[in-house]
């Protein structure tokens, strides 16, 4: 109820800020930080913790003390044939030895010798040691030794999780930005051609231009309305992309109404972060999470292996047990050292062929695994370098579009003088227009290619949830 509550109130607060007023603006910086707080990967991020602590639990689960009964009785013609009851206590430790304590206590007619015991039972402790196989590592001890391997994976795997989805809602809305601006220049150029279209018909009713000039604006103005319908139809399709990545709580999706607009492209967005994060690339790349991994992979075919190896020893375990029998008048008797259970078990595959293709298949993956880290680490190395080149391109890109766009501005604003002294033509005009918006297009591509390159880089370095 509380849960429900809580949401309620969230939806009071957040609904309004981005949908009742036209010309609202969420802001990048906002936007992040609803999709770092509240998207359900960040939340699938906080289940494998949990998870983790799931799997060291049952990995610890494996040195835990167990108690044993056991109870067998034969009664068979008013006759008591037997009657055997033994308990015990056992704790596994890390090294393998077994410790034990337990009473035993037989009683009946028709008792085996060696079942033979002092009538108020008999108490037994010692310990079992293994002196081949298992003494360096046995499966307990493998697998809390995996958990731990599978703790520092699934931390990498979590920052991979989380910088993956950063990326995707930062290409949102760097989309969104752009059909914003695109829209906007849409707008312009049916701005242009309106204009251009009411002078042109008051030339035509003054007598000073022809009648297939003002068809000639017409077309032009019908064109750019057409350009203005699909970056209209482009900004809400991107708008509605946006609602993927807005939730609350991981369980309640947000929507982006209409009025809601995004802010300015900023080319200069993460640039500081970006040339410090580029300087440590070599160091970087030597800690990415998808390296750290085919080591933790490579750790765990090593433990793999120790049990591969161990196999081949011969299974030797030694059991020493004291006696002590239950005394008349207490707890236990005397001690006495002559009292006492002793024996040892042997086993050993002789051939062997199961153990030893075993370990030949684990150095196989061990090879393997090291190959394709080297060419994970190459092949991020090669992105990273290729992010950066496009990065400085992009960047030279923008300033001599922006000189061009600025001199397409001045051919423009000529020619619309010269149109006004009757030197020029509404073609003539209408070209350059169209080449200043088109321009102005291309200006917010290479922006966005920038952009794109430079998110691209923290992606692959690891980088975004630190900057974002």
């Amino acid at each position: 109820m509380k849960k429900i509550l809580k949401l309620f109130f969230i939806c009071i607060l957040v609904f309004p800020a981005y949908s009742q007023n036209a010309g609202d603006v969420l802001t990048f910086d906002e936007y992040i930080t609803i999709v770092k707080l509240n998207h359900p990967v960040m939340y699938q991020t906080e289940l494998r913790s949990e998870m983790v602590e799931s799997t060291m639990k049952m990995a610890r689960g494996g040195f835990d003390p167990k108690l044993e009964a056991n109870w067998n009785h034969k009664s068979f013609k008013d006759k008591n044939y037997y009657s055997l009851l033994s308990g015990a206590v056992k704790i596994p430790t890390w090294y393998g030895i077994d410790v034990k304590a337990g009473y035993d206590r037989n009683e009946g007619q028709f008792l085996n010798e060696s079942d033979q015991l002092p009538s108020r039972g008999l108490w037994n402790a010692g310990i079992s040691v293994p002196l081949g196989k298992g003494l360096v590592i046995d499966e307990r001890r493998a697998a809390l030794q995996r958990a731990d391997i599978y703790e520092s994976a699934t931390q990498q795997q979590q920052l991979i999780m989380r910088n993956k989805i950063l990326f995707d809602a930062a290409m949102a809305y760097l989309q969104w930005q752009s059909f914003q601006e695109y829209l906007m220049i849409a707008k312009d150029g049916v701005e242009l051609a309106e204009q251009r279209l009411d002078g042109t018909r008051s030339s035509f009713v003054n007598g000073d231009k022809p009648a297939i000039d003002t068809l000639e604006s017409f077309i032009s103005l019908q064109t750019r309305e057409m350009d203005m319908l699909k970056a209209t139809q482009n900004l809400e399709n991107a708008r509605i992309k946006l609602d993927n990545f807005l939730w609350i709580e991981g369980e309640v999706p947000l929507e982006v109404s209409g009025g809601v607009q995004p802010e300015p492209i900023d080319i200069e967005l993460l640039q500081f972060q970006f040339d410090s994060i580029s300087l440590r690339q070599d160091q970087r790349l030597i800690l990415h999470p998808e390296l750290l991994l085919y080591d933790y992979k490579m750790a765990d075919i090593h433990i793999d292996q120790r049990l591969a190896k161990e196999d081949v020893k011969p299974e030797v375990r030694l059991n020493y047990n004291p006696l002590l029998a239950v005394a008349d008048d207490g707890l236990f008797d005397s001690f006495n050292a002559n009292d006492y259970k002793l024996g040892a078990t042997i086993s050993y595959p002789i051939l062997q062929r199961k153990q030893r293709g075993k370990i030949e298949m684990n150095k196989l993956k061990l090879l393997d695994t090291n190959y394709n880290k080297n060419m994970k680490s190459q092949e991020l190395k090669v992105k990273l370098d290729t992010y950066v080149n496009n990065m400085n391109q992009a960047l030279s890109q923008y300033d001599l579009q922006s000189l061009t766009l600025e001199n397409y501005n001045k051919m423009l604003t000529a020619e619309n003088r010269k149109l006004q002294a009757g030197e020029s033509s509404i073609f003539l005009v209408n070209s350059r227009e169209s080449k200043y918006l088109e321009s102005r297009y291309k200006q917010i591509d290479v922006g966005r290619k920038l952009l794109f390159n430079r998110f691209t880089y923290l992606l692959y370095s690891v980088a975004m949830q630190e900057v974002l």
